[in-house]
């Protein structure tokens, strides 16, 4: 999907077939002949293999005379042995073993002509890889999963409802807007399912209230909620200093803070950004090492407080921490101004009475919530309270991140391995080195899921680096009811194009007919095809595979809802994805994305 141009137009390719011109009259002859061609071969055929089974001995039977033969069984078929004379009758069986070779013959004809088309269609494709395709059940065998399995993500029914599951540890991107079935036919499914701890941000209730009590079952339970916004649950408190009592740790969590905040629109604000965190590091490091709160460190920078500071640093005795601190006390007085400013509005949400008070304790441990069992941590923000508290939740996901990416150096991959769930990925907790995250999960024992509305997210997020993010993502989901152009567009262009052979005939004055082909491209699936998707319909790219037409996994839902969701007719010119044993939890639909062309 990144860095692509607008699609190159259809070209109509060459590819004319002619000959002599053919009159009606003449293209019903040559059909003829072949019916009687081909008739008469099934029973010269039936006809030896029959009397070899009744008398133990092959006819005498000249082919010449089939086409005879043949007109005298269409005219008696009550008795086609009669057809053949009295000389071979005798040596043949009655209608019921006659017609009953007769038809395995046909059978088998039928069947090795499937085959062989099929062989020859698998060949032309091998012969084509620039021709895009629908992936077959032979293309994802790899993917096929009778249930969902520990460890895998399980992604929905592909090709001949077969059951899809990620293989261990390969990043997941998921473009899809609200009520797209992300959410319940992905994201719940998953946290339900998933073996080991679990870390999701979401924006919206249903995730936490369809999950809270499965999750509970299997470990504890953190909910991250600094304003309060869900009720009804106990919520966790977390502070940025549990990671500060280092110095390398203060520089890592003011770059993490600093990085959420940051406009990645205006080139001019990394300046800010970065002088920011080199001013907030020794604050941040001072607070942890002297036992206080972001209380304090929101404090210093308000009043731009230099001796408690200076003090408290002196007391850690740590010449570095000191050299940052004195080298942004130092610098020019609009600079100063300008960068502590900077740093008031990174730390503004602490400002918050709620925020502060949620951050006075650290009950959110990631060393417990990746000790081997099953424990889950949410982190809520509601829509309104987005960009003020991401610098929050990106500190707290990077903090969970830096202690796996530890034990994995100690230990090696995390088992049972980490699911990370990062709903509205650019806005609740957009990591700076996400396209690195996605590249390396596999090898850490991290399952990494991230969702997008669509591309313009992800540019707006990641600038130039968006194509390199959308990437490293082995796994790319695309879901219904995507609206904007670029995002449909470049996802159409990855999607590839077909080659669609069109045949046409014309008669001229005098009544001859002359039939030509012409090979034309078209794209597999059009903008226009991926925007009419339904809900929890979608298109996986999955590595090098052929596009994946997917059904989501459909929750419970009550009798009488699951009849009238069964009633509705299928659409369109795409695999069939309707499992004939659907699990409990799900019922996959039909796909349309293509108009049915004639070919």
């Amino acid at each position: 999907m990144a860095n692509l141009g607008p699609r190159p137009p259809a070209r109509a390719a060459a590819g004319h077939r002619g000959g002599l011109p053919l009159s009606p009259v003449g293209l019903v002859g040559s059909f003829a002949l072949t019916v009687a061609l081909t008739g008469g071969t099934l029973l010269w055929a039936t006809a030896q293999i029959a009397a070899r089974a009744v008398s133990g001995a092959w006819l005498a039977l000249p082919a010449a005379s089939m086409l005879r033969v043949g007109y005298r069984v269409v005219a008696g078929p009550e008795d086609p042995a009669a057809a053949f004379g009295p000389e071979y009758a005798s040596q043949l069986p009655g209608p019921t073993g006659f017609w009953t070779v007769f038809a395995l013959l046909v059978g088998l004809l039928v069947a090795v002509s499937v085959r062989v088309l099929a062989w020859r269609s698998r060949r032309a494709a091998a012969a084509e890889p620039g021709s895009a395709r629908w992936a077959t059940k032979r293309d994802v065998r790899t993917l096929v999963v009778r249930r969902p399995e520990p460890g895998r993500l399980t992604l929905g029914h592909g090709p001949g409802g077969r059951l899809l599951a990620a293989e261990p540890g390969h990043s997941l991107l998921v473009l899809g807007p609200t009520q797209s079935g992300k959410t319940s036919g992905l994201a719940i499914p998953a946290i339900l399912e998933w073996p080991g701890p679990v870390v999701a941000t979401s924006v919206k209730n249903d995730l936490l209230a369809e999950t809270l009590a499965a999750r509970r079952e299997r470990g504890t339970v953190w909910t991250y909620d600094p304003t309060g916004s869900v009720t009804g649950v106990p919520h966790a408190g977390w502070t940025p200093l549990v990671n500060c009592g280092t110095w390398s740790g203060a520089l890592r969590t003011a770059s993490w803070l600093t990085s959420a905040a940051r406009d990645t629109r205006m080139q001019e604000a990394e300046f800010w950004y970065a002088n920011a965190a080199k001013l907030l590091a020794p604050m941040l490091f001072a607070a942890a090492t002297a036992g206080l709160t972001m209380t304090d460190v929101v404090r210093w920078i308000d009043l731009q407080e230099e001796d408690e500071v200076r003090l408290l640093l002196q007391a850690a005795g740590v010449e570095a921490a000191i050299a940052a601190a004195e080298a942004s006390w130092g610098r020019e007085q609009r600079t100063r101004s300008s960068v502590f400013t900077t740093a008031e509005t990174i730390l503004a949400a602490f400002a918050d009475p709620a925020v502060a008070t949620s951050a006075e304790q650290a009950d959110i441990q990631p060393e417990q919530l990746l000790d081997g069992d099953a424990h889950s941590l949410y982190i809520c923000a509601p829509l309104h309270e987005q960009d003020r508290l991401r610098p929050l939740f990106t500190a707290l996901v990077q903090h969970v991140l830096v202690t796996a990416y530890e034990q994995a150096a100690v230990r090696g991959r995390l088992d049972p391995p980490l699911l990370l769930v990062l709903d509205e990925a650019a806005n609740i907790a957009p990591l700076r080195d996400l396209a690195q995250v996605a590249s390396t999960a596999a090898g850490l024992g991290i399952q990494l899921i991230t969702v997008w509305q669509d591309r313009a997210q992800i540019t707006a997020r990641y600038g130039q680096h968006a194509g390199t993010v959308v990437n490293n993502h082995r796994a790319k989901l695309v879901l219904s009811g995507i609206t904007d152009a670029t995002t449909t567009g470049d996802i159409a262009q990855v999607i590839g194009d077909t080659e669609v052979v069109r045949h046409s005939t014309t008669v001229d004055a005098e009544g001859r007919t002359s039939a030509t082909q012409a090979t034309q491209t078209q794209m597999l699936a059009s903008a226009a095809a991926l925007r009419q998707l339904r809900p929890f319909e979608g298109v996986l790219v999955y590595g090098h595979l052929p596009p994946v037409a997917l059904q989501l996994r459909r929750p419970a839902r009550p009798p009488r809802t699951r009849r009238s969701e069964g009633a509705t007719e299928p659409r369109g010119d795409v695999p069939d994805n309707r499992s004939t044993r659907p699990d409990a939890r799900t019922r996959p639909r039909r796909q349309p994305l293509t108009k049915r062309s004639r070919r």
